[in-house]
């Protein structure tokens, strides 16, 4: 017995030290493994400095890149050296778009790149939809435009001529031309300001990618044609959008509500798997079966017609067109438009074969109104934008086709 108890004593002090020696054990590998891990995101934060800072630069910066990630970012999408960077201005405010002026060595351009929607602050010269008169040197007299719009395109040329941006990149390239490209807000801020350059700069070319339709007047769109083109995929909304086309897409969206007569979940589980799969809409019957296309007279969630509501902005005849008010009347997108249109359906995930698109000349009443359909908002996302247009550059049977008559050439190259 007594050996017994002293085996046990022994077993148990041996079992204690080897418990400590595991407990240090683990407790160095944790330390270990904690230091280590913070040695590596160290270091990676200073690769990932490193990867940003740009060397010694030899243009302007202004605002908000204090690592310079974003220009990082601008070199690895355009392929551009340092040396080819005139002005780069991250300077976001409500009316004041950051925007680019670079060298293309390869196209001899002086280029003006305004970029889009991204913060709250242009969000706000979005919503900026009240009219007034473009103050440009041109002969056209209807020179109504959107207001935030206008105000942003206003921003970028006094920046570029004040400060003596332009001047200076043509200094180094006096033979380029000026060419100005933007996509969404930067589309419509890039025509405008293309027009506003125009007296100086007679040759110059804007490239619009997704526009908004409500820019300006109809005399303008007609004006830009022969130095504006637009780019346009698929159902995007943006090209679609004003405020003349809100309120159609209201009456129209009422109107559908008040003849259908189909239980509303159907209609509700059929829109979400259109939404997320794609597919035929037409494969989803849910409205006006028969119903009464005459001026509602039955009460529609407790009002006595919606349809029949009075406003001074549209009217709900079916058969006259909408009423403007002054303060918004009728706008309409830059110049000639080009359209991008997927061939053969795929779907809402790209979960089918990689898509086909082809481009014709389109008249802007194509666009007169807004279509609801599963891309209407991704078609509108930049990178989806350049994939089809890559896509329809490199098919050598995808052309665009001959303009119409009476329209002036424009050299899209």
């Amino acid at each position: 017995t007594p050996g017994l108890f002293l085996f046990f004593k022994r077993r148990a002090q041996y079992s204690k030290v080897t418990y400590m020696i595991s407990y240090l054990f683990s407790t160095e590998l944790a330390v270990l493994f904690i230091w280590t891990g913070l040695l590596y995101l160290l270091l990676l934060a200073f690769s990932f400095r490193d990867f940003c800072r740009s060397r010694t630069t030899d243009y302007d910066l202004v605002g908000g890149d204090q690592l310079n990630c974003h220009f990082g970012s601008i070199l690895h999408t355009t392929g551009l050296q340092y040396r080819d960077f005139i002005h780069v201005s991250f300077h976001d405010k409500v009316y004041e778009l950051p925007f680019l002026v670079a060298l293309d060595h390869r196209k001899e351009s002086v280029v003006v790149a305004v970029r889009g929607t991204m913060s709250l602050q242009d969000v706000l010269t979005d919503l900026s939809a009240e009219s007034e008169v473009l103050d440009v040197e041109c002969e056209v007299q209807d020179r109504l435009a959107h207001k935030g719009i206008s105000q942003a395109a206003r921003y970028v040329y006094r920046r570029l001529i004040n400060d003596g941006i332009l001047s200076q990149a043509f200094s180094i390239a006096p033979e380029y031309r000026l060419v100005i490209v933007g996509h969404s807000l930067g589309g419509g801020a890039a025509a405008l300001l293309a027009t506003m350059l125009r007296a100086a700069y007679p040759q110059v070319r804007c490239y619009a990618f997704s526009p908004p339709r409500g820019l300006w007047s109809k005399a303008l769109h007609e004006y830009s044609q022969s130095f504006i083109v637009s780019l346009v995929l698929g159902k995007d909304v943006i090209p679609r959008l004003s405020v003349t086309n809100l309120e159609d897409l209201k009456r129209r969206i009422l109107r559908v509500v008040a003849h259908c007569n189909k239980p509303k979940y159907k209609i509700l589980l059929h829109g979400l798997w259109y939404e997320l799969f794609g597919g035929n809409p037409n494969n989803f019957p849910t409205e006006l079966d028969g119903g009464d296309q005459e001026v509602l007279t039955q009460p529609l969630l407790g009002e006595q017609s919606l349809l029949t509501r009075w406003s001074p902005a549209y009217s709900f005849s079916s058969d006259s067109p909408l009423d403007s008010s002054p303060k918004y009347p009728p706008l309409y997108p830059p110049g000639r438009i080009i359209h991008l249109q997927e061939e053969g359906a795929s779907g809402r995930f790209g979960c089918c074969s990689a898509a086909h698109y082809s481009a014709k000349w389109s008249h802007e009443a194509e666009f007169s109104k807004i279509l609801i359909g599963p891309k209407m908002l991704t078609d509108h996302m930049p990178d989806i934008l350049m994939r089809a247009l890559d896509s329809v550059v490199s098919d050598r049977a995808a052309c665009v086709s001959c303009p119409a008559q009476g329209v002036s050439g424009v050299d899209v190259a």
